[in-house]
């Protein structure tokens, strides 16, 4: 018996790389990468974290590299501590595109790893989690997030997603160990993406409103809800106190605001085609997931049988039909809190979710009808093979786009750090909400550029510098090697001569490097506090 445990974990583990692989190989062949707008901000702010922790230090709030050079917030204000999981292999090779395709790999392998874990509490039958962990793999969205959009933020809170879930299925099955799935979980989507996380906490509040409708909502159910949010404080607290720092002290731009909503038939033609174009109106979940969400939602509708499975795909079925562009919205809506969605396109990672729960479920209640062996090979091929196909395709197709362009390790550092994105996000504002700065202000020489600094020669005389100086940031200036006294909550005001070196710098303050090892420490205890009860012996659900 303990031979056969030993043989499916074996396969299972050999299942998840090869799956893992599929995943991650086909964005690389020929050892480039197709780069988005999305991809070079994240991927130069990542490398501005690695080159501090190989100093051993902390990055500064300030990104003193890449977004035009001028002293933007993004390691401030986008959180990064999920990202680690493709800082370190950075920080480790030498090789950007070795390191890169790591840090997908990982991604990868911890999403396929975190679906694990949600369908083994919903099912015991490994063919039937294994569908689950393809469906929510596989499908054309969580390509898009990654290969065609780089929007890894999403990305990374699309992966801890399903730890949300699980926590919420055993909160709502009266199970304690539910409070750490769910702060761990939660945690992580927070310290992913800010938008993800309003999302998916939207969507607990809906469940707990319908189970206090359906009188399941209990006092306990309450105090677990409240444990878990409690515990999540520390995970997250490096990066709410670095956002709150930033907000709370200036007045700065936000990121654009719209509801873009996917054309219903644009996208049906998009899925037809396997194509995955970073285009807001034609995200998909791909022609197979759609195919099943459609024949479940049909046997939902017409079945008189009750499942728990229902629910489930009633709600995903209702969420995939907000997204699309048959649901008239005001247009002043779009510039109100509701615009900070900017596209309806971001509701299918939660169409996915749910239509994976519910695809398990109902094949766990059906598993005496259905061969679910024989499905499991027949999605896994199909789907496997679409997936690959779209990223090849996505990947083959050049100057589809103006902000489309590849990167090697020849061109890396030089690609991510040019000024093509990112300039005027969480850039200071004056009342009228226009930034302070223009594009170019003075002609500057950038003669060094680093994590925590950069040096300037001055072309001609000057009053002024183009680099943002936020409040509750300690900068250091220097003019000819002597210290400055400096403003901040604008720009740099300095008079200097042409010739004349400006040294801008920063560092990461003392409460960084406590809130950052408090985050490390909460997140490391849960994860073992999880690891510790699941081990213990028991019956498995």
């Amino acid at each position: 018996m303990k031979r056969k445990n030993l043989i499916q974990k074996l396969i299972i583990l050999i299942f998840f790389l090869l799956l893992a692989f599929i995943s991650t190989y086909p964005a690389f062949i020929g050892h480039t990468f197709k780069l988005t707008w999305d991809g070079q901000i994240h991927l130069i702010r990542f490398e501005s974290v690695a080159d501090a922790i190989k100093n051993k230090e902390l990055p500064p709030i300030v990104n003193f590299m890449g977004y035009g050079n001028v002293g933007e917030v993004f390691n401030g204000m986008y959180p990064w501590l999920s990202g680690l999981m493709f800082i370190i292999p950075r920080v480790l090779l030498n090789s950007p595109m070795h390191a890169l395709f790591i840090g997908f790999y990982l991604l990868n392998i911890l999403t396929i790893l975190n679906t694990y874990l949600l369908v083994r509490k919903l099912s015991k039958n490994y063919y039937i989690r294994l569908i689950g962990i393809v469906l929510y793999q596989l499908n054309a969205y969580h390509l898009t997030l990654m290969y065609s959009r780089n929007a890894l933020g999403e990305a990374l809170a699309y992966t801890f997603l399903p730890l949300v879930m699980l926590g919420c299925y055993l909160i709502w099955n009266n199970e304690k160990l539910g409070i750490l799935y769910l702060a761990l979980g939660m945690g992580m989507v927070i310290n992913s993406h800010i938008i993800s996380s309003i999302l998916i906490f939207l969507l607990i509040i809906i469940a707990e409103i319908y189970r206090m409708f359906a009188r399941k909502l209990t006092l306990k159910e309450t105090g677990y809800l409240i444990s878990a949010g409690i515990l999540s404080i520390p995970i997250i607290i490096f990066t709410v106190t670095n956002i709150a720092n930033i907000t709370l002290k200036n007045r700065i731009a936000t990121t654009w605001r719209g509801i873009n909503a996917i054309d219903m038939w644009e996208t049906l033609h998009a899925m037809l085609k396997n194509d995955i174009t970073e285009k807001s109106t034609i995200f998909n979940i791909g022609i197979m997931c759609f195919a099943l969400l459609v024949i479940l939602l049909v046997i939902a509708v017409t079945s008189k049988a009750n499942g728990n499975w229902k629910k489930y795909i009633l709600s995903s079925g209702i969420i995939y039909i907000l997204t699309l562009d048959i649901i008239p919205v005001p247009t002043k809506l779009s510039q109100t809190i509701v615009g900070v969605i900017q596209f309806t396109g971001r509701l299918l990672s939660i169409v996915m979710i749910l239509l994976t729960i519910g695809c398990v479920l109902f094949l766990k209640a059906n598993s005496n009808k259905i061969n679910v062996k024989s499905s499991l090979i027949f999605l896994s091929m199909i789907m496997s093979v679409l997936a690959i196909g779209s990223v090849r395709t996505y990947h083959n197709t050049a100057n589809d786009n103006a902000v489309n362009y590849y990167i090697d390790n020849s061109n890396y550092i030089k690609e991510i750090s040019s000024p093509n994105s990112g300039i005027n996000d969480y850039i200071l504002i004056k009342k009228d909400k226009q930034p302070i700065i223009s594009e170019v202000i003075s002609k500057l020489n950038r003669t060094k550029v680093s994590y925590d600094s950069i040096t300037l020669k001055v072309d001609k005389d000057i009053k002024q510098v183009p680099f943002l100086l936020y409040k509750g940031i300690h900068y250091e200036v220097k003019l000819n090697g002597e210290n400055v006294k400096i403003d901040t909550g604008g720009i740099l005001n300095i008079k200097a001569k042409r010739g004349d070196m400006i040294q801008i710098s920063s560092e990461a303050t003392w409460w960084n490097y406590i809130t950052f090892r408090v985050s490390i420490l909460m997140l490391l205890l849960i994860i073992f506090w999880i690891i510790a009860i699941e081990l213990k012996p028991k019956k498995e659900i």
